[in-house]
């Protein structure tokens, strides 16, 4: 187990966040801060992301402030040196844990919030706002869907932004930019919903599939890149140029993790798949837009635009996703997806709540 002591990657991944320590990782806690304290300092000490997880660190802590401290005021224990935890490691430990994700109920269900950021304001005194927007879908495998959004209303990104926006006197309303159509309102707008039958329901890499085809897709991570790359080569649009077609995978891949109601052992195939693939990286504990804990993988594409995931560690689910469009994008426009709720619900269609 690349020397972790016989522990599972998903479990340290998933102690970071705020399981205490177990006896195991507290006598690995140990044995690693003995052999630290007994062996010279050959390496820098950076904070990085520590594979032993917090159960294993704070294991460590507490033992040290035994170990090395004198007197009734115990110093700060040393910090022990671990290797950082890498994407490969992160993604098989969720692959492993979305196998046993729950895969019932009547409607598979999806709720998102989506903001996309605007350049705005007069010259000289440009800022940027965020347009939110909710959305949820339920569909039933009998080839039903129910799509609403709603306008969560527009506001500026940060503090800076909301000193600046008050400073061109707090407008309610702007103009969406040369090009881009429409008007951004600070004031949240109504709720709509449609419902849709037919049996090509969900795209997957650009392609129109229903329900079973959805179900059917193959359930090993080989099966799954073949099945990819014939989609690059009977695209609906032509073939995939070269140059594009890794990131054309990664973002089918990562699509089939919270966009459509991929069966787990297929979410499983997909997290394996990616965990192969060249230009993935882990970027270690990451939050979504909702403050909700998570680990950050980064799958990068042409240049320096990718793909950013947040990853819940005990669930497997992606909480967010984030476009990074690279230096060729317009400036100040960036997406982000994040997942509010994802899975098997028995509860129907309605009129998306503000978040």
């Amino acid at each position: 187990m690349n020397g972790m002591d016989g522990m599972d990657e998903y479990q340290m991944i998933a102690t970071m966040l705020d399981e205490p320590p177990s006896e195991e990782s507290a006598a690995a806690g140990r044995r690693r801060l003995s052999e630290e304290i007994r062996a010279p300092r050959r390496r820098p000490l950076g904070l990085k992301w520590p594979v032993m997880g917090l159960a294993g660190v704070a294991a460590a802590a507490v033992v040290g402030a035994v170990l090395v401290s004198s007197g009734t005021s115990p110093r700060a224990p040393d910090p022990v040196q671990a290797r950082p935890v890498s994407a490969r490691e992160v993604l098989l430990s969720a692959a492993r844990q979305a196998e046993s994700s729950p895969a019932t109920g009547r409607y598979w269900h999806r709720r998102t919030l989506g903001t996309t950021s605007f350049e705005v304001g007069p010259k000289g005194g440009r800022y940027q706002v965020e347009r939110r927007r909710v959305s949820e879908t339920w569909a039933r495998p009998d080839g039903q869907v129910w799509i609403a959004d709603r306008d969560a209303g527009t506001r500026p990104r940060t503090a800076a932004d909301k000193a600046a926006w008050e400073r061109d006197g707090r407008p309610t309303a702007w103009k969406r930019g040369p090009g881009l159509g429409g008007r951004l309102a600070l004031a949240p707008g109504p709720g709509r919903m449609i419902k849709v039958q037919g049996p090509s329901s969900f795209t997957v890499c650009d392609k129109e599939m229903s329900f079973a085809q959805v179900r059917a897709l193959p359930t090993d991570p080989a099966g799954l890149r073949a099945a990819v790359r014939n989609a690059m080569l009977h695209n609906d649009d032509g073939p995939v140029p070269a140059e594009a077609q890794t990131g054309f995978l990664a973002q089918c891949l990562a699509g089939l993790l919270s966009d459509v109601p991929a069966p787990p052992k297929v979410r499983a195939a997909a997290y394996r798949a990616l965990a192969g693939m060249p230009g993935v990286k882990a970027t270690g504990p990451a939050t979504d837009g909702t403050g909700r804990a998570g680990v950050g993988i980064v799958i990068q594409g042409r240049g320096d635009a990718g793909t950013r995931l947040t990853i819940d560690p005990k669930t497997s689910f992606v909480l967010a996703e984030a476009q990074e469009p690279g230096s060729a994008a317009l400036p100040g426009r960036n997406r982000t997806m994040t997942y509010l709720q994802v899975g098997w619900t028995d509860v129907g269609p309605r009129v998306p709540a503000l978040p």
